[in-house]
């Protein structure tokens, strides 16, 4: 995970919600590819299988316990239900204080990360999640390419409504179920410290590690 960016506070619903931007980014050394799979359109979910590829140019499928889900928020495509996790912890205490709304995730190749890394295409693979009709779903990250959620998505938010003044962690992880095979697990979060007041925008404090 790229650190959260864009971080604000919006008050157009009535309620103090806590927008942010989050990049999940594919820096290893090889494709990070799911495919999702229903046997007929009356089942709700698929079920997910990683796409692992070896030096040879050959390629493992390996079953998760992870799904996919059909979403119809305005994206009306499927979802990787909660490949991100999204909390806002008080400092002083460790306490989480919220979550984040949105618990399913499309990606693909929208971001140019680093295209600089051995084997990062230049121009985007992969793109799109599907239709409501879909039997099967091809998600991806090429190497060096990230997949943005901008904080003005649907469900891209904490709600914050209540919470008091005070120094806090907005934290955020890619895969905090370890259901994907990774070549490094240690850099699947960072962080950004705050400091909310009853009124007013968040000021950063600092930032946690970016990859």
């Amino acid at each position: 995970m790229a650190h959260p960016s864009e971080i604000q506070i919006d008050k157009s619903s009535g309620r103090r919600l806590l927008r942010y931007t989050t990049v999940i980014a594919n820096v290893g050394r090889g494709a990070f590819e799911l495919h999702g799979t229903r046997p007929s359109t009356s089942a709700s979910q698929m079920s997910v299988s990683q796409r692992i590829f070896n030096d040879a140019g050959g390629y493992r499928d390996v079953p998760t316990t992870a799904t996919m889900f059909f979403a119809g928020d305005g994206h009306n495509h499927w979802h990787v239900r909660d490949l991100e996790s999204q909390d806002l912890i008080r400092l002083d205490n460790g306490s989480k204080v919220g979550t984040a709304a949105k618990h399913g995730f499309c990606f693909f190749d929208n971001v140019r990360y680093r295209l600089t890394l051995t084997g990062a295409p230049q121009s985007a693979r992969y793109a799109g999640c599907g239709t409501s009709t879909s039997l099967a779903v091809t998600m991806g990250l090429s190497v060096g390419w990230g997949d943005a959620y901008h904080y003005y998505l649907a469900y891209q938010y904490i709600d914050i409504t209540g919470v008091s003044s005070g120094r806090y962690r907005l934290k955020i992880a890619a895969d905090a179920a370890n259901w994907f095979a990774e070549s490094n697990n240690s850099n699947n979060s960072s962080w950004a410290d705050l400091q909310l007041k009853s009124s007013g925008q968040p000021r950063i404090i600092r930032y946690g590690p970016s990859i």
